[in-house]
């Protein structure tokens, strides 16, 4: 189904979009949630903590993705919006191809140095590393699709498709819990963690086939040519992604520096709750990634073609949806901690003890993240791009680092649990100060946009 960015409504545009975008940007989230939830009741704590040494490796194989997907693809609906279509083709041909050239080497790095990878990530534990490995064989070969997904399904959405990244999603998803459960337990054919990996490859496989199957389409207005001024394409679309890609990389690295503090002053059990924790939040920070995403495409185009009313309207209809969504996912983890720890593991006397407080505090500052995550998307929209790497460094690498390094030394170790929350009040509000000062800007540029029709129609 195709969308009209530049005139349609935009809530109806936004909605569709947004239906879609969940969908795509819920894929990392499908395959880790139903694995560790496999795994977590085969093998219990152990295997947990083996799939959350995983998540650093989530974000370096899809961080790519988000830097050509995001930054190619903003950048070619701009020229689009503009009217300028062979550009836009153009910035999509160079996009891809990167993609695909990085999807190659982290294919490599992971086939060849899973060991060292793992361990670095805080598989020091003989029994969790073995685990790790047995999961990772599979996801080293498959990684590719990973990434190469993460970039085409931006692209279909600023292309106006909405179902086909859906589609893609729920299958893939189907797929792979299909075969979780097959390949995992006994009574399928009993291959433990390693199912799981398999499981997780085979689904991405069929995602990815759906969605390349688009751009063989009619509908598709995207198209490979040969492009100009190659390198200052790539400039612009480093310069703008680069955002989405350190928040990627920062992932990887604070989730690093988290496991390795736990492990080393805590237990085992208790890097399970995290990680638990963490990928539960960035289930949650799917559903909000989606309405930026839906929203992005919009305010792209429409920045292009000068339209700023439309451009300011998406982003209301986006910062209100995302904070709802997030006051409820917020709601559901203060309530049910507990039940959150069971779906996921087989619980022991630890985890009963500690788990419950330790989510509740991880996810605390939920209710502020909504606006976060969409005025990053919003910033990218605009070409805001120092913004948008702001928001980035400071969410995803400066303050939670900073955090974790002082605060178990000035307090206590229970202290780690609490710089995620800060880290997300404190961005919320340099957020906030950046779309006032946005919004200020615009508010100029709407004024000029009137004189301009004003003197049109004297």
């Amino acid at each position: 189904m195709k969308v009209d960015l530049l005139k349609g409504k935009i809530g109806r545009t936004f909605f569709l979009l947004f239906i879609s975008a969940i969908g795509s940007t819920i894929v990392q989230t499908v395959y880790s949630t139903v694995d560790m939830i496999c795994v977590g009741h085969y093998v219990g704590a152990i295997g947990t903590s083996a799939i959350s040494c995983m998540n650093p490796m989530w974000a370096l194989i899809f961080a790519p993705g988000a830097l050509t997907g995001v930054g190619g693809a903003v950048m070619s609906a701009n020229r689009k919006g503009s009217g300028n279509h062979r550009a836009a083709n153009e910035y999509f041909t160079v996009a891809s191809s990167l993609c695909l050239v990085f999807s190659v080497i982290i294919m490599l790095a992971l086939i060849l140095f899973p060991s060292e990878l793992l361990v670095f990530f805080g598989a020091n534990d003989p029994e969790v590393l073995s685990l790790a490995l047995e999961y990772t064989k599979y996801v080293a070969i498959s990684s590719p699709t990973f990434t190469m997904c993460a970039c085409l399904a931006t692209y279909m959405r600023n292309d106006g498709e909405a179902i086909v990244p859906t589609v893609a999603t729920v299958i893939g998803g189907v797929t792979n819990m299909v075969l979780d459960v097959l390949l995992v337990f006994d009574f399928g054919a009993g291959m433990g963690i390693g199912g799981a990996g398999l499981a997780t490859a085979v689904g991405q496989a069929v995602a990815f086939i759906i969605i390349l199957s688009y751009y063989f389409t009619k509908k598709c207005s995207l198209k490979l040519v040969k492009p100009t001024k190659t390198l200052r394409k790539l400039y612009r679309i480093f310069s703008l992604g680069f955002s989405a890609f350190a928040l990627e990389m920062a992932f990887c690295v604070t989730t690093t520096v988290f496991n390795n503090i736990i492990v080393e002053s805590l237990t085992y059990d208790h890097l399970a709750v995290y990680g638990t924790a963490a990928t539960v939040a960035v289930f949650f920070y799917s559903l909000l990634n989606g309405a930026g995403t839906a929203m992005q495409p919009i305010a792209a185009q429409n920045y292009g073609a000068g339209s700023y009313r439309r451009v300011v309207s998406s982003l209301k209809v986006a910062l209100v949806t995302a904070t709802a969504l997030a006051v409820f996912c917020f709601a559901l983890v203060e309530i049910f901690p507990t039940t959150v720890l069971r779906i996921y593991m087989d619980v022991n006397d630890t985890i009963l003890r500690d788990g419950p407080s330790i989510m509740r505090i991880y996810l605390i500052a939920m209710p502020f993240i909504g606006v976060t995550l969409v005025s990053s998307f919003y910033f990218q929209a605009v070409l805001k791009q120092w913004m948008c790497m702001t928001i980035a460094l400071l969410r995803g690498l400066v303050l939670p680092i900073l955090l974790a390094l002082t605060l178990p030394k000035l307090f206590s170790i229970g202290a780690i649990w609490w710089c995620m929350p800060l880290t997300e009040l404190i961005t919320f509000l340099v957020t906030v100060v950046f779309l006032i000062l946005n919004r200020r800007e615009l508010r100029r540029a709407e004024a000029a946009e009137d004189a301009t029709v004003e003197q049109a129609f004297a």
